[in-house]
């Protein structure tokens, strides 16, 4: 019998689809739709290493939360959970976080892309980990994290 008791992920998630989080040479981490949650992540296998990060909370009205490009996503993942904007999404079931590593230089148009399609709640929230982008790069289409869809921001 299939359940169809309603759960808060349900709403954001989609149908895990092979391949579904590859474009533009981005594989968003970690594989499949078991994302972490930001503040009991372990950041150590990610030290020193650039990417994007994703960031989501799945909440009452689940909402994209923050999109950046990061130097080291290890130090930078430690950071974002002390920043009191972002903490202040726990109470709301996340935040939870996805990364996919990139070069640096096709970093302005992926997170220019993200931001015009998702609306981040927090997207003009200014961190001093993430990279400055040039908000005149030309977008550059990726597909979301696999398992997670457009959510409605308000």
């Amino acid at each position: 019998m299939k359940d169809k008791t309603p759960s808060v992920f349900k709403r954001i998630a989609g149908a895990a689809v092979p391949g579904r989080g590859r474009a533009s040479g981005v594989t968003w981490l970690p594989d499949g739709a078991s994302y972490p949650r930001l503040l009991s992540f372990d950041p150590g296998p990610l030290t020193g290493r650039s990417g994007l990060y994703l960031l989501w909370h799945l909440g009452v009205r689940p909402q994209w939360l923050k999109v950046g490009f990061v130097k080291d996503l290890g130090a930078a993942s430690a950071h974002l959970s002390k920043t009191p904007e972002i903490a202040a999404f726990i109470p709301h079931d996340g935040p939870f976080l996805s990364w996919a590593f990139c070069a640096p230089e096709s970093a302005p148009g992926l997170v220019n892309f993200l931001v015009n399609r998702l609306n981040p709640a927090l997207k003009d929230l200014v961190l001093g980990c993430d990279m400055s982008v040039d908000p005149a790069a030309a977008p550059v289409t990726c597909a979301l994290p696999p398992g997670t869809k457009d959510i409605q921001t308000h």
